[in-house]
């Protein structure tokens, strides 16, 4: 993997799509219910253990990591940039994309879609969009998948 270079992963500047949809209480409700049921008894159950802790010391944590979902589902990019054509590289990003669970769902010669079947997501939620460009791929996703993505092509 000498010869291929990953950019960054840059957010995108648009709301996660689950966020946009206006019927998506069933991809919410898990959300809502852990952050509005879950947490403050985790953090009941935290404060019992210890009382003697402050309150934001337990709080604070909690209500990041109840946000780390969000977090993950927005939208990112990077690019695989690479001196030989990048249509050699799409081989490498099906088994890499195939391990994370995505399945290919639509390619023609410049624009490939993946998408990774969840009963919590729906439409093009959590799909993978990949560009083909002479030298590049620019691969646009979820964040936390392409953290992972990314992870599994340089190993």
């Amino acid at each position: 993997m000498k010869s291929v270079t990953f950019s960054e992963i840059v957010r995108i500047r648009e709301r996660p799509f689950f966020l946009r949809c206006p019927a998506t209480w069933r991809q919410l409700f898990p959300w809502v219910l852990t952050m509005a049921v879950g947490l403050p008894l985790l953090m009941l159950v935290l404060h019992l253990i210890d009382p003697e802790t402050p309150l934001p010391f337990i709080v604070l944590p909690a209500l990041v990591g109840g946000l780390m979902p969000v977090v993950m589902m927005g939208p990112g990019s990077f690019e695989m940039r690479t001196r030989f054509d990048a249509h050699h590289m799409i081989s490498t990003l099906d088994e890499a994309l195939v391990s994370l669970g995505y399945r290919r769902t639509r390619s023609d010669a410049d624009r490939i879609s993946y998408f990774r079947p969840l009963p919590w997501l729906r439409g093009r939620e959590g799909s993978i969009e990949v560009a083909v460009q002479p030298h590049t791929l620019q691969v646009v996703g979820p964040v936390g998948s392409l953290r992972l993505l990314q992870q599994r092509i340089a190993c």
